[in-house]
């Protein structure tokens, strides 16, 4: 699949309205009940498999799309757009790290996978503290023991923020011999305990806490300065798919507002008829083409050839602090303007503002990577 195929405008905005057609669907807009706590649809899992949304990072020689950052952009978007909740941009960041590491049989099939959504795995690599924007400066897990198959290895340690506590399996970064180590991690083994935690819009992130968890030697995917490299690349991928998935928000949070200011009446009229009224719904439209163009241009520069890691880590923290600021911003104007029903989880907004009060924290919030996108600069 080329990036063209999904870059074309007619055609992305076609797959846009579509794909949010589809999977908004499912939602309780339609009559069925909306589980706050509910585990990822396997079912729709495995379909994002089978249309090769899990793979597009993937190159072609190792089964996936080798498409560009801007292809996962469009399909997060559209997930954001139809408010769902399935860990995506999480599994996609596993799927990219893995394939920026040495194709060993160990990696193929754990990537093989992945990408076809028979596995739902996820990257554990933050600290409780720091801003999260960005890799950290340590990891907060460390490894102990052999890194192949000649012997056994111990993980300890805590790693924080895992956007889902029901995965099949953990790619866990740790620290071995001053260098990184990805090993993966059955959330069912000795030593290992997968701590649940609900978040605002219903999903249930994890705290996987490795007390000297014994793993196989054939648990280290692989150890060296190109682990350390394939991780910082997906974490900065992540955060400008996050920023897409933030962007579908705000999109359909604009949406809902403006229809909602067209048909409720008061006075005998639109209450979308009062000026000023009017103005705070062009403050909301004026934030999403702010995002958009953010978006659009950390694409530019993320999917340009030859960009080093630099400039990755500045188009990510651009991207995101402004989505994770519009969107805060757009989700309070909606509620205000909705008035109480925008609060409650019958009504479609309430769920986007839920969703974006995660996601704008998620892998550093506006101010955090505002300050990173300042440090960056000034280095």
């Amino acid at each position: 699949m080329s990036e063209l195929a999904l870059d074309s405008t007619t055609d992305a905005d076609e797959s846009l309205i579509e794909l949010a057609s589809v999977v908004r669907s499912a939602l309780a807009v339609g009559g069925e009940s909306w589980d706050r706590r509910a585990a990822p649809d396997r079912e729709r899992w495995a379909r994002y498999g089978e249309l090769g949304w899990l793979s597009l990072l993937v190159p072609e020689s190792r089964g996936g799309a080798e498409a560009a950052e801007r292809a996962a952009a469009v399909v997060a978007r559209g997930l954001g757009r139809a408010c769902r909740r399935e860990p995506y941009v999480a599994a996609v960041m596993a799927a990219g790290c893995l394939a920026g590491l040495p194709a060993t049989p160990a990696v193929e099939a754990l990537l093989g996978g992945l990408s076809s959504g028979a596995l739902l795995g996820v990257l554990a690599w933050q600290c409780e503290s720091g801003d999260g924007a960005g890799p950290p400066a340590r990891l907060p897990v460390r490894a102990a023991g052999a890194e192949d198959t000649r012997g056994a290895l111990e993980l300890s340690g805590t790693a924080w923020w895992v956007p889902t506590a029901h995965a099949d399996t953990y790619l866990v970064a740790a620290e071995y011999n001053g260098t990184t180590l990805l090993a993966e991690v059955d959330p069912g083994g000795a030593g290992v305990r997968v701590v649940p935690s609900g978040a605002a819009d219903g999903t249930v992130w994890a705290r996987l806490e490795l007390h000297q968890a014994r793993l196989p030697g054939s648990a280290v995917l692989a150890v060296g300065e190109h682990v350390h490299r394939a991780l910082r690349t997906a974490i900065h991928t992540g955060t400008v798919l996050c920023a897409a998935e933030l962007l579908g928000l705000v999109d359909r949070m604009l949406e809902l507002t403006v229809g909602y200011l067209s048909t409720r009446r008061q006075f005998g009229r639109p209450i979308g008829s009062f000026q000023v009224l009017q103005h705070r719904a062009v403050d909301m439209w004026l934030q999403q083409r702010l995002a958009d163009a953010a978006l659009d241009g950390a694409l530019r520069r993320v999917c340009a050839p030859g960009t080093d890691e630099r400039i990755r880590a500045l188009a990510a923290s651009s991207a995101k602090a402004r989505t994770s600021a519009a969107a805060l911003r757009v989700a309070n104007e909606a509620v205000q303007l909705h008035g109480a029903i925008g609060f409650t989880d019958e009504y479609e907004l309430g769920r986007y503002v839920n969703r974006a009060l995660v996601l704008a924290s998620w892998l550093g919030n506006a101010r955090a990577h505002a300050r990173r996108h300042d440090r960056l600069l000034a280095s």
